[in-house]
C-alpha cells in the first residue's frame, strides 16, 4: 500500500512539473522582413536558450509565466513575456549606437570589432559626406593607414591608383580586392559615393585565409544602404567638379620650333670627334637625312 502511494506521489509531482513548462516556437527577422540568423534566444534568469536557424525560426522550452530575452549583434534587444503565448513572429530594429562598432567581415556576417583580431579600418558614412569625390576610393586617402592612394590620371572620373600591402598580388595589379555587398567588382568607379553606408578595409594577411590569393594586398568591403523602416525621405545632392592643369605650358609655333631645333644641331657639332668604331661625328648628320638638305646652307 505504501509503494502504491509512493508512485502516485511520484506521478502527481510529474505531472505538476510539466505543468510549469510549455513549448514555444517563432521566427525573428528584422525590419525588412528578412530572416536573422544566429539571433540568441534565450529565458530570462536562465541558461536555457537557443539560436535561430537559416530561416530564422527557433524553438525553447520555457516555463509557462516565464520570459525570453531576444538579441543579435547590430540590433535592440527586445524580452518578450510568453505568458499565453506559444507562438512569435519577433520583428529586430537596428541599434543606430550599436552599429558604430561593428564591423562587416568576411567570415560570416557582422563581427564586434572588439572581438575582431585583424586589422580592420572602417569609413563611415559622414567621411564619405565631407569632401566632394567623384570616386569613393579618393574618401579613403587620409582615412586609412597604411593604404596609399593616388591620381595617375588626369581623366575627370579615373579611378585613383590603391597600394596597400606592396606593389604586386595575385593577378599582378598590385591593388587590394574591392567587394560590394559582397561580390566582387574591380573598381570603385562606377558606384556613387551617397549609395554607400561604410567602406571597412583588410589590411593584414588574414584576408587571405578567406578570400585567398586575391586578398594578397588587402580588402575593400564596401556596404551599400538599405532601405529602413521609417517614413519616406527624399534627399538631393546635386555636386560639380572640374579638373585643369594649373601651370600650362607655353608651346612654340612652327617658326621658331624650326629656328631652335637647328640651333640645338648647331651646338651639337663635336668637329673631329669620332665614334669608338673611328667614324667621325657630326651633330647635324641626323638632320641632314631626314630634310635631304644641308640645313646650315
Amino acid at each position: 500500500m505504501k509503494k502504491t502511494l509512493f508512485m502516485l506521489f511520484c506521478l502527481l509531482c510529474s505531472i505538476g512539473a510539466m505543468a510549469q513548462k510549455k513549448t514555444i516556437t517563432g521566427v525573428v527577422t528584422d525590419a525588412t522582413g528578412e530572416a536573422v540568423i544566429g539571433a540568441s534566444i534565450v529565458e530570462t534568469g536562465t541558461t536555457n536558450g537557443t539560436v535561430t536557424d537559416l530561416d530564422g525560426n527557433f524553438t525553447l522550452s520555457v516555463a509557462n509565466d516565464g520570459s525570453i530575452r531576444v538579441s543579435f549583434v547590430g540590433y535592440q534587444t527586445q524580452t518578450l513575456s510568453v505568458k499565453g503565448k506559444s507562438t512569435f513572429k519577433i520583428a529586430l530594429k537596428e541599434d543606430s549606437e550599436m552599429l558604430q562598432e561593428v564591423v562587416v567581415t568576411g567570415y560570416g556576417g557582422k563581427q564586434l570589432r572588439t572581438k575582431v583580431t585583424n586589422s580592420i579600418s572602417k569609413v563611415k558614412e559622414e567621411t564619405l559626406k565631407q569632401g566632394l569625390y567623384s570616386n569613393p576610393a579618393q574618401a579613403l586617402s587620409g582615412a586609412v593607414a597604411g593604404l596609399s592612394v593616388s591620381q595617375t590620371s588626369g581623366n575627370p572620373g579615373a579611378a585613383p591608383t590603391l597600394v596597400l600591402r606592396g606593389g604586386t598580388n595575385f593577378d599582378g595589379s598590385g591593388s587590394p580586392l574591392i567587394l560590394v555587398d559582397g561580390q566582387v567588382r574591380g573598381s570603385l568607379s562606377d558606384i556613387n559615393p551617397a549609395d554607400i553606408e561604410s567602406m571597412e578595409v583588410l589590411k593584414d594577411a588574414g584576408a587571405t585565409a578567406i578570400y585567398g590569393a586575391r586578398a594578397n594586398d588587402g580588402v575593400v568591403l564596401v556596404t551599400t544602404k538599405r532601405g529602413k523602416e521609417g517614413s519616406t525621405r527624399v534627399e538631393l545632392s546635386a555636386k560639380l567638379g572640374w579638373n585643369y592643369v594649373h601651370n600650362s605650358y607655353n608651346f612654340m609655333n612652327a617658326r621658331d620650333y624650326s629656328y631652335w631645333m637647328r640651333t640645338g644641331y648647331m651646338n651639337a657639332y663635336t668637329g673631329d670627334m669620332k665614334h669608338p668604331d673611328g667614324s667621325a661625328v657630326q651633330g647635324w648628320s641626323s638632320l641632314t637625312g631626314l630634310t635631304g638638305a644641308t640645313p646650315y646652307g
